[in-house]
């Protein structure tokens, strides 16, 4: 099975990212629901939101992500969606890469006149959110399509919502093209997303100071627990390559510039770059929100990360932003 895994990567170096209806994309699409599958199952147990589960210090940096959107455009992700659909008949909203739903059954609850549609690869995770829209009696239909190869009606919708999916495509031409063509005229495309390197890998100046960083954290810090169940102290900062093992982060360097290329940006809020590195998932759990050192270094990398990213020291590994086709 190891020597099954080195050679599926020596491909994916050789030859990039699967195309669509190939065996080896077959392959990855069934791990890839397999994985979250599990992942969001059991998060639905414990979290009625619908969200992946995520430790406390990283739910906190997306709350302050939430206030700069505000702060920088009037009003959050919901809010921009709710706004664009109000006073528009028979308004209707599409999702591509919905997950289970949560941003947008919470955008429905606050524009029920709309009608909304939820895409994604994943049956099981869909039919979480189909359960819940049901419960609540929300106008949200979900239905599973691959984004990669999907062809979506012309002309039908008046919001696009991108929330977190376009770093797991491997065709972003045809998703981009896909997109503009299913807007209205005085439609819009909402996006919020990853946009590191390619396979989530740093930019090298990103890589420079968040290295540096590293090498002045207690060892309490540096323990990963990207294995569940099983942490590893890191003698270095993870700087891995996602493209070896998936398709997270396939090709997100280059979801910017395309977007760019097919649509004007409206509105732009670049988000995180040095915090995604040190407290989401992986290095998150290892802060205790009601420690003073641990909440005094979250704050320190936070107010770093902003600084450097508005006086243009790094690039933004994340973003929202608001785009209409050209």
């Amino acid at each position: 099975m190891e020597l099954i895994t080195v050679l599926r990567d020596i491909r994916r170096r050789m030859l990039g990212p699967p195309k669509p209806g190939s065996a080896a994309y077959r392959r990855q699409v069934s791990e890839e629901i397999q994985h979250y599958s599990q992942m969001h199952l059991e998060a639905a147990q414990a979290d009625a939101r619908l969200c992946e589960p995520t430790p406390p210090v990283w739910e906190e940096i997306q709350n302050r992500c939430v206030e700069r959107i505000r702060s920088r455009t009037g009003t959050d992700i919901i809010g921009h969606a709710v706004t664009r659909l109000a006073g528009r008949p028979g308004a209707r909203l599409i999702s591509l890469g919905s997950g289970p739903g949560g941003v947008e059954l919470a955008i429905a609850r606050e524009a029920r006149q709309a009608d909304f549609l939820c895409l994604d690869l994943n049956p099981a995770i869909l039919e979480l959110g189909r359960e819940q829209a049901r419960r609540e009696d929300l106008p949200v239909t979900f239905q599973q399509a691959d984004l990669n190869t999907a062809e979506l009606p012309e002309a039908a919708f008046d919001v696009a919502l991108c929330y977190a999916s376009l770093h797991h495509l491997i065709a972003l031409e045809h998703v981009v093209g896909q997109m503009r063509r299913c807007l209205r005229p005085g439609g819009e495309l909402i996006v919020m997303d990853v946009i590191t390197r390619n396979g989530f890998r740093m930019w090298p100046e990103t890589k420079r100071v968040a290295e540096a960083i590293w090498d002045t954290l207690p060892a309490r810090y540096r323990v990963s627990h990207s294995t569940p169940g099983t942490p590893r102290l890191d003698s270095r900062l993870w700087c891995g390559d996602t493209r070896r093992t998936g398709m997270e982060c396939v090709r997100s360097e280059e979801i910017l510039p395309l977007l760019r290329g097919g649509f004007r940006e409206v509105a732009s809020v670049p988000l995180l770059s040095l915090a995604t590195r040190f407290l989401n998932t992986m290095y998150g759990p290892n802060y205790d929100l009601e420690q003073p050192l641990d909440r005094a270094i979250m704050d320190w990398i936070w107010e770093l990360d902003l600084h450097m990213l508005d006086t243009g020291q790094l690039r933004p590994e994340s973003l929202f932003g608001i785009y209409t086709p050209r």
